[in-house]
């Protein structure tokens, strides 16, 4: 089983998870879709019988119920706007076409990005050794056991991250399929936005913002009073105090080796000072501390700073492997 068949078979399942998402979502997004369609022609007659009526007796306006009357009332002012309106369905036009071309450099990275994927799993190995002769002989078993300890913590990280992923795609998923089985909506939309939201959280609070906004639009479209709306805010609300508090303080600390105390100080450090970014570097960046930390602290034994007039000419030269965790010289 080579790795182009493992690499293969990761991005088929990928792919796999994504179509059955949209088969879980499609017949709900249909179901709506048909419920405004047959909505409109109901929303024009309100408009018509109950608005106009209300807007007529409330202000002193009288508003042409035809085009014969539009225009006789409202002609010349309509000659004079033709050369903005003009000006503004250009510029929409423009725009329009703005956005045509870069969801078309979307659509095609979305098609190149596995393609990439999967070359560069492929051939990262090769990338890789490529890269250490370019490290100094001297130091090149020093820093490649470092390299190879902040890669162990990196990994640990991702698992880390894989594992919150899949407890918060539970969460929302049983969350969501009840408040939705229960406003109508239908269980199949919730575990499909569920799983999404859980899975999207590897990048933190991505799955939150997109699975919160779809729940939210499904809950509006099919209307069934508060009790819905107020659900949806629960199920998230809860599920996100439970990730930052509670489920990644203890997981990806644990895989990290960091403590929970450390985790939630960590990422409450990375947002403040990077925002989104912060949030996503914090934890591997603290891990990586960790991991050089002892290297750090025996330098700094070793130099003339904490040794002073009794510190060896070469007391201050980097740390040796067999040095990193022992005492310092003396």
């Amino acid at each position: 089983w080579s790795r182009s068949n493992t690499i293969l078979g990761l991005l088929a399942a990928g792919g796999v998870f994504v179509g059955l998402f949209l088969l879980f979502l499609y017949p709900t997004v249909a179901h709506q879709a048909k419920n405004v369609s047959d909505g409109v022609p109901v929303l024009l007659e309100r408009t018509e019988t109950e608005l106009v009526p209300w807007i007529e007796a409330t202000f002193p306006v009288d508003i042409p119920d035809d085009w014969t009357a539009i225009l006789t009332t409202y002609g010349d002012t309509l000659r004079a706007q033709v050369p903005t309106l003009t000006r503004t369905a250009s510029a929409a036009l423009g725009e329009v076409w703005s956005r045509l071309t870069v969801l078309l450099a979307s659509a095609i990275n979305v098609v190149m990005i596995p393609v990439f994927t999967f070359y560069f799993l492929r051939d990262f190995d090769v990338m890789r050794l490529a890269l250490v002769d370019y490290i100094p002989a001297v130091n090149r078993d020093f820093l490649l056991e470092r390299i190879r300890r902040m890669d162990e913590v990196v990994g640990a990280w991702f698992r880390g991250q894989v594992e919150v992923a899949v407890i918060l795609a539970a969460l929302y998923a049983a969350g969501l399929a009840v408040v939705f089985g229960w406003a109508g909506v239908g269980v199949g939309a919730g575990l499909a936005i569920g799983m999404l939201s859980g899975i999207l959280n590897i990048v933190p609070y991505f799955g939150f913002v997109i699975g919160f906004s779809l729940s939210v639009l499904m809950v509006l479209l099919d209307w069934n009073g508060l009790g819905p709306l107020i659900g949806v805010l629960a199920v998230f609300g809860i599920v996100q105090g439970l990730e930052g508090y509670v489920i990644t303080p203890r997981i990806v600390g644990e895989k990290v080796g960091l403590s929970p105390v450390t985790v939630i100080i960590a990422l409450l450090l990375g947002g403040e000072l990077l925002g989104i970014v912060g949030i996503l570097l914090a934890l591997p960046t603290a891990g990586i501390i960790r991991v050089l930390w002892p290297d750090v602290v025996a330098w700094y034994k070793a130099s003339r700073i904490y040794l002073g007039d009794a510190a060896e000419p070469d007391a201050a030269e980097p740390v040796r492997e067999d040095k990193a965790a022992g005492p310092s010289p003396s």
